[in-house]
């Protein structure tokens, strides 16, 4: 835990499938405080008690507490109603129950949502005109940005990952078949790698990277392939929102330089759109960033 001088900070809590990273808003920027283990087997109540005992050891009267996490959010319930990284967490009260731990106003959002909102806070991306943003990692997020202001529909607007680009293709943990994320995801560029290397044993993409790196043909073929169907979902975006362009962001991005190029080609192959797609700043608390600006902004 870092050392903080004072108390009432705007708190940002980024909920993963592994990590959950804690911070919180400086005059000068952003600190992360502490990073945990969610542990999901032990329960949303086992991770919430720890992100309060942290949150309250530094801060004894914080003045909000934004949470980002995956999978579908009723911002206006304050509910996780369900997450693929978390299973078994549904229709959990985080916001009532964060609330009552830390004794201060709290707000939920989508994971994706609230790294698009560090990215707006930051300039990162254009403050008019409509533009998508997309996380590549575990899944594919995705928010609408227009003029600024994120867009939710009805409520859940922006789950590109559950677009359908194969529909009578693989099975979806979210219960349909074929959804753009299984195509173009951590694990389905795992599971290229194996089909091109001849291997069944589990290589993760920072292995794949560093293959592809050396010029090994499985890793540059995996890559292409990848780079492939996020064209696929990239061209069907920009033929239902015809956006000013496309910001993507998360864990894969680091690697962008081997699939962005088939991308590229695959989408001029498809389209007739002009290609506008921009890699965002990296960072591993942007997520926590943002969900502490979210928490500020609701109580300002």
């Amino acid at each position: 835990m870092n050392s903080i001088s004072g108390i009432g900070f705007h708190w940002g809590i980024d909920i993963g499938g592994t990590t959950t990273i804690l911070g919180y808003l400086k005059p000068d920027g952003f600190a992360v405080a502490a990073t945990l283990k969610t542990d999901p087997a032990a329960g949303p109540d086992s991770l919430l008690r720890k992100i309060s005992k942290t949150i309250g050891e530094a801060d004894h009267a914080p003045c909000s507490a934004g949470v980002g996490i995956a999978g579908l959010v009723d911002r206006s319930e304050g509910l996780l109603v369900s997450s693929p990284n978390l299973p078994g967490w549904k229709h959990y009260p985080i916001r009532e129950n964060l609330s009552t731990m830390l004794n201060c106003p709290v707000a939920i959002n989508n994971d994706c949502n609230v790294f698009a909102l560090q990215a707006i806070e930051s300039s990162s991306i254009p403050d008019s005109g409509l533009w998508l943003m997309i996380t590549l990692g575990t899944g594919i997020g995705g928010t609408i940005i227009q003029d600024g202001t994120i867009l939710y529909g009805s409520g859940y607007a922006g789950e590109f990952g559950h677009m359908t680009v194969e529909a009578s293709g693989r099975k979806c943990l979210c219960g349909s078949t074929g959804c753009w994320e299984q195509y173009a995801a951590s694990e389905a560029l795992c599971d290229y790698y194996r089909k091109y290397s001849g291997h069944s044993a589990y290589h993760d993409p920072i292995h794949i990277a560093r293959q592809a790196s050396m010029k090994q043909s499985a890793a540059l073929s995996a890559f292409s392939e990848f780079g492939t169907w996020l064209a696929v979902g990239l061209v069907n975006l920009y033929q239902c929102f015809s956006p000013d362009g496309v910001f993507l962001g998360g864990g894969l991005m680091g690697a962008c330089e081997f699939f962005l190029k088939h991308a590229e080609s695959e989408f001029g192959r498809r389209c007739r759109y002009t290609w506008n797609v921009n890699v965002l700043p990296s960072s591993s608390d942007a997520g926590a960033e943002g969900a502490a600006i979210m928490g500020r902004n609701r109580t300002e």
